[in-house]
Order: structure tokens, then C-alpha cells, then sequence
């Protein structure tokens, strides 16, 4: 090989990494579209246009060959159920939204390893719908069963049993199980429940609960302090 042959596939290559981090940076979207489906892309073109039946549509026929090939309880089909439900809330059908997060629940809880977030996210989206019907002690059940899944398991563990670097990792991640946004969601979510239900006592603690962990989260002066330090007065009132 010449010196210009060499010269012209260094340059050559040079000038495809400069076109991929170009593209990259002004179109993400590119690499993105590119490893998709076929019908992920029609999908995202359905959704893009509004029309969201005939992005059900595909979504279902995604079901459909997920279950015929065996892989119906798979995170994948668990993911397709809450896409659907969301077009569902999209289109006013709160029937068949409530049904597909239902369906979604039952593939999450035949997975061996679901991801505690969506598992937490559709027990809300459940309990968001229970509420929007005042049906309070169905969306209290789903709120406690979200805030479950976020904490994780609630057993401490000695350092006896498992050692000292083990138990304190095991209260770091309780620690931030406890104060973060979504845990702090939860709690003012059972508070509210509570509340509705006029049962002040338990409604109380799930705001001081909520309130302390926003106070190390968020801060003092933070707008969802605030919020939790006017839901508390009202219960004084």
C-alpha cells in the first residue's frame, strides 16, 4: 500500500468519525431510529401524527408475537402493556388504561427480577386511577404497594450477620431508598388518602415522614417542603 492510498483511508475514516459526532450531536435521534424495529418507528410516527389507535394497533400486534413466541412475562411485554396504557389515557378510556397497567402488574410480578421502578410507577398509575374514581381504600392499597416496592425490604440486617461493610452499605441504600423524590411522592400520596378518608392520625405521619425526607432531599425553603408544611397545618386547623 502507497503513502497516498494510506493517506486517503486515514483521511477517509477521520472524516466518517467527524459525520458520526456531527450527526450525533445535532440529530441524536438518528442512531436511536436507526436500531429500532420497523414498527417502533411506525409507532413513534403513529404517536408523533396523534393517531394513537393505530399506534395501539401495533403495539398489540407486539403482544401478539411476544405471547406467541413464548415471551409474554418478559420485561418487554410488561413495557408494552404501560406504553399501551398510556395511549389509552391519551385517548379518555380509563377502562382499558386501567386494564393494560393490570395487565402490566401481572407480567411484573411473573419476572424473577422486575425493576423495583416500574414495578413502584404501576401500582401508582393504579392508584392515581382509584383515587380519580374515590374508590380511597383500593388507591390506599396501590399506594402502599408502591411505596413498598420503593423501600425495599424493610428488615434491618445486623453487622453480626453480614458484616460491617455489608451493614452499612445495607443503610446507605435504605437512606436513599427513603429520601428521594418518588419515595416522597408516595407518602404525601398516602397522606392525601388518608386525609380524604378523614383519618387524620395516620395522615399526620405520612406527612412528617414525607416532610422530614424532603427537608434532607429537597432542603428548607424548597417549593415541596413548603407544600408538606401547609399540608401539616391544615391538619391543625
Amino acid at each position: 500500500m502507497t503513502n497516498r492510498q494510506s493517506n486517503i483511508i486515514f483521511y477517509s475514516v477521520i472524516s466518517v468519525i467527524i459525520y458520526v459526532v456531527i450527526v450525533n450531536n445535532f440529530y441524536p435521534e438518528f442512531f436511536e431510529d436507526f436500531s429500532k424495529s420497523k414498527q417502533e418507528l411506525a409507532i413513534k410516527e403513529a404517536v408523533s401524527k396523534g393517531e394513537h389507535n393505530q399506534a395501539l394497533v401495533i403495539y398489540q400486534q407486539l403482544v401478539d408475537e411476544s405471547i406467541g413466541s413464548g415471551s409474554e412475562n418478559s420485561p418487554e411485554t410488561a413495557n408494552l402493556y404501560q406504553e399501551m396504557a398510556k395511549l389509552y389515557a391519551l385517548l379518555g378510556n380509563k377502562a382499558e388504561e386501567k386494564n393494560h397497567y393490570l395487565k402490566s402488574l401481572n407480567v411484573q410480578q411473573q419476572l424473577k427480577d422486575p425493576k423495583v421502578f416500574n414495578f413502584a410507577t404501576t401500582y401508582t398509575k393504579l392508584g392515581a386511577l382509584a383515587e380519580a374514581e374515590q374508590q380511597y381504600d383500593q388507591a390506599q392499597a396501590y399506594y402502599e404497594q408502591s411505596l413498598s416496592k420503593m423501600l425495599g425490604d424493610s428488615q434491618e440486617k445486623s453487622a453480626g450477620d453480614d458484616g460491617m461493610f455489608v451493614g452499612l452499605q445495607s443503610a446507605q441504600e435504605g437512606y436513599t431508598r427513603l429520601n428521594n423524590e418518588w419515595t416522597i411522592a408516595a407518602l404525601k400520596r398516602l397522606g392525601n388518602i388518608h386525609y380524604l378518608k378523614k383519618e387524620y392520625a395516620p395522615a399526620k405521619k405520612y406527612y412528617e415522614r414525607a416532610l422530614m425526607a424532603s427537608q434532607l432531599t429537597f432542603g428548607e425553603d424548597d417549593a415541596k417542603t413548603l407544600e408538606l408544611k401547609g399540608l401539616m397545618t391544615r391538619l391543625a386547623l
